[in-house]
């Protein structure tokens, strides 16, 4: 008997048919990557599983008993836990706090509850104290206690969605280790990711969704990542590999401070993708951040970005990497989301001129290929890869000159994440230059003109196109220490 088994699951959102009465089942002790393109249903099939969305067709089995639990706290109780890919942190509460936030026992003290979670930590080999803030910690750190908080309940069902998107090379594989623990105690384990070198290096067994519908379950043994894609797609989708125009001239040139960093002074050429490389907390996210005014202090052509008005009036925009929390408003339709950073352009004493905002948005929509193509839906609804190209097209629509991405293809599958680096291509070529800070060296490999690897707050080497990924993660690694 299976521990998990869900039988012809079925979604709708609005005339939307987000699930087509899917099939998947989960053995105990078993890592079954759940994969597809964006929008395929994995997100949606797992949030259904977790209690998330109610489903509007089909059953499911627990151990055999049946499972229709009507919110999370419901599927918690059951054994039923999920790490989701965008946070569920409360960031104003300590590590601790949020480690057992809903689990704290009556009259605990916070002398107990640091010791605990600090026990718990150092089982997972994390080094961060567990009094600081969850506002306080990276990206990365802030994952990573995502993660903790879901090992602390123990589940019988544990569903990853993309865990990995923020971590270094050194987290991941301390998360495996974790992963591979809790398949040894008996937990299934369903993993979402788009990385497929992490599905190969940790599933048993892998099924494919598209559009809706399941297209194939198999062992891991039987397939090649080549396959995974085609049948993701069903197509055959080749590597991207930018190839280089060479330079056209120097745009301007940054000057960067921010707490933990050395001074950096940063020429950047007009058409240019340059890529910022190095481990979470080497000082690269700091340096995107500081040139849009958020932290530190920079200047760019001589004129000081006091904040985030003033970048963008030197025709500087900031793509952050959590797009949900920082990126969007996910209460709002996606036509107000593309059109928040240009309202003043769009209005005439106060009035929206509605033609004109509405042509703005759905030209972004088609070159975006955002899916689907209802610029009226709320944020929220979209999938992760789709919210990516809002937040992308509000960045767009400002006609920018430099373009700061950090994280670019974050839950993005290959196919859209092909897509992707098509468009920064093309933009590129059209004279708009682009800082790229990326944990994915086969994405800075494959994209930029140009690579500054960060380690300890400075630039240690920067790598010229040609670029070759295993000299990217060499130097990212500190396998090869440059003087």
């Amino acid at each position: 008997m299976a521990l998990l088994e869900m039988r012809g699951i079925k979604k709708h959102f609005g005339g939307v048919e987000a699930l087509k009465g899917v099939d998947f089942v989960l053995e105990a002790g078993e890592i079954q990557a759940l994969v597809g393109e964006n929008g395929a249903g994995k997100s949606t099939l797992m949030k259904v599983l977790s209690g998330v969305f109610q489903p509007d067709g089909g059953q499911m089995l627990l151990a055999g008993n049946p499972l229709r639990p009507r919110s999370v706290a419901e599927a918690q109780q059951a054994g039923i836990v999920m790490v989701y890919q965008e946070l569920n942190l409360v960031s104003d509460l300590s590590v601790a706090e949020n480690l057992f936030l809903g689990r704290l026992p009556p009259l605990m003290g916070y002398t107990r509850l640091n010791q605990e979670a600090q026990a718990l930590l150092g089982q997972m080999g994390l080094e961060f104290p567990p009094e600081a803030s969850v506002r306080q910690l990276s990206t990365g750190e802030q994952q990573l206690v995502a993660v903790a908080r879901a090992f602390v309940q123990r589940a019988k069902v544990m569903v990853f969605d993309e865990p990995t998107a923020t971590l270094s090379a050194n987290e991941v594989e301390q998360l495996f280790r974790l992963i591979r623990r809790l398949r040894s105690e008996g937990v299934g384990v369903a993993y979402i990711s788009h990385r497929l070198e992490e599905i190969f290096l940790l599933a048993d067994r892998v099924t494919v969704l598209r559009d809706g519908e399941r297209v194939s379950m198999a062992p891991l043994s039987e397939l090649t990542p080549e396959r995974v894609v085609n049948l993701m797609v069903g197509r055959e989708v080749r590597a991207y590999q930018r190839q280089p125009h060479g330079s056209e001239g120097e745009l301007g040139r940054f000057q960067v401070e921010a707490a933990g960093l050395a001074p950096l002074g940063l020429t950047l050429n007009k058409g240019e993708i340059v890529g910022l490389a190095g481990v979470i907390g080497s000082g690269r996210s700091e340096v995107l951040r500081a040139m849009f005014g958020l932290v530190g202090s920079a200047s760019w052509r001589g004129t000081r970005l006091s904040g985030p008005l003033t970048a963008l009036r030197q025709g500087i925009f900031y793509i952050p990497a959590d797009r949900k929390t920082q990126g969007l408003v996910l209460e709002l339709s996606a036509r107000e989301n593309v059109t928040l950073s240009v309202l003043s352009r769009l209005q005439w004493l106060g009035v929206m001129k509605a033609a004109q905002e509405q042509q703005l948005v759905k030209g972004w929509f088609r070159r975006l290929s955002v899916r689907p193509s209802d610029p009226e839906r709320p944020a929220r609804t979209f999938s992760g890869g789709n919210q990516q190209k809002l937040v992308l097209a509000k960045g767009l629509a400002t006609t920018p000159q430099v373009l700061l991405m950090e994280e670019p293809s974050r839950g993005v599958d290959v196919v859209t994440r092909y897509e992707l680096y098509a468009l920064l291509d093309e933009l590129a070529r059209g004279g708009l230059s682009l800082l790229v800070s990326s944990s994915d060296t086969e994405e800075l490999s494959g994209l930029c003109d140009r690579v500054l690897v960060f380690r300890g707050g400075r630039v240690v080497v920067q790598l010229e196109a040609p670029l070759d990924r295993e000299e990217v993660v060499a130097h990212v690694t500190g396998a090869r220490r440059v003087a």
